[in-house]
């Protein structure tokens, strides 16, 4: 990968010996890939720190602005969201990149930004978490009428409940003030969530299920009821030993037609774990394809379809 305009190749001896110690581990996570880090003094960013990765190799460039190379901070959650895919796996795909897609990388978030604050911390990062959000009654804004454009305030405070607790209680009578809506919902859906790192493919898949599902009923109750989150979110299937043996047909559902693309209106299908009716494949293939795809559920097991079709799963 090239680098961008304007970036030249960080010197990693910049870097305090914390740094460098997740820096080789992240290394060793995405092997044979590489890391590089880039110096970038640029206003036009938003950022401090932006990470690509190369499409065609898989290397990754972090670029990094001046005040950032000294930020052990804002460094290790970078390279920590690296890390995180030994201990969390990667469970959301979403079928399209507007609200639903902020939603859908938020249901992740949720649970790599616990893991990943609790390991900076178990380093012994000492981090100033109150500092995180010292302007947030500034920035936030006060919830508007409609509650479609209230969805980022919810993101936000969600993130803030999820994984700075103390932070929302010295902000909670702003919040209750300015976006009791909000704050309202965002107490909803961070109430199927433990108050700890989730460690389990099942448990953190059966949280992210409920977090979904409570996304739905707000959104019904705002009366947006063509807006189904179970099948516009993609979640990773987990499965035991034993459904992996019984007939595919029998744990999931071909739902046809249950997507219809918003940019082209192109119709597409869905494959959905029966137990809660939650996506976990989204795919196009001819009409004529359908029923031969479901006679083949039929006769096989639920490995050998799901091995076949090349769909990934993780065990519970």
């Amino acid at each position: 990968m090239q680098p961008i305009d304007n970036a030249v190749l960080l010197d990693e001896k910049e870097l305090s010996q914390f740094i460098g110690d997740i820096l080789e581990e992240a290394r060793g996570v995405i092997n044979p890939n590489n890391i590089n880090l880039y110096l970038r003094d640029d206003p036009s960013l938003h950022s401090i720190i932006q990470t690509s990765i190369d499409a065609i190799t898989g290397d990754y460039s972090i670029y990094v602005k001046p005040e950032a190379v000294n930020d052990d901070y804002t460094l290790s959650h970078e390279l920590l969201h690296i890390c995180v895919r030994k201990h969390v796996p990667g469970f959301i795909k979403v079928v399209q990149s507007d609200v639903v897609g902020l939603i859908g990388a938020e249901l992740q978030g949720y649970l790599d930004h616990k893991w990943i604050l609790a390991e900076q911390k178990r380093r012994g990062l000492v981090i100033d978490e109150m500092a995180l959000y010292a302007g947030i009654e500034e920035t936030i804004g006060a919830d508007r009428e409609k509650f479609e454009d209230n969805i980022e305030q919810i993101l936000i405070i969600s993130n803030i409940l999820r994984n700075h607790p103390k932070v929302f209680e010295l902000h909670r009578e702003f919040f209750a003030n300015n976006n009791p809506e909000s704050m309202e919902l965002a107490q909803r859906i961070m109430s199927h969530y433990p108050d700890q790192e989730v460690y389990t493919n099942y448990e953190a898949r059966r949280i992210t299920v409920s977090a979904i599902r409570e996304w739905n009923s707000i959104f019904k109750e705002e009366g947006l009821t063509s807006v189904n989150l179970s099948f516009l979110i993609s979640v990773e299937p987990v499965f035991s030993a034993n459904q992996l043996q019984m007939k595919a047909d029998v744990v999931l559902a071909l739902l046809p037609y249950a997507i219809v693309d918003a940019s082209d209106k192109t119709p597409r299908h869905v494959l959905a774990t029966l137990a809660d009716n939650q996506c976990c494949v989204v795919f196009s293939i001819e009409d004529n394809a359908l029923g031969p795809l479901k006679s083949y559920m039929e006769r096989k097991t639920l490995k050998e379809f799901l091995d076949s079709m090349n769909i990934s799963y993780l065990l519970r």
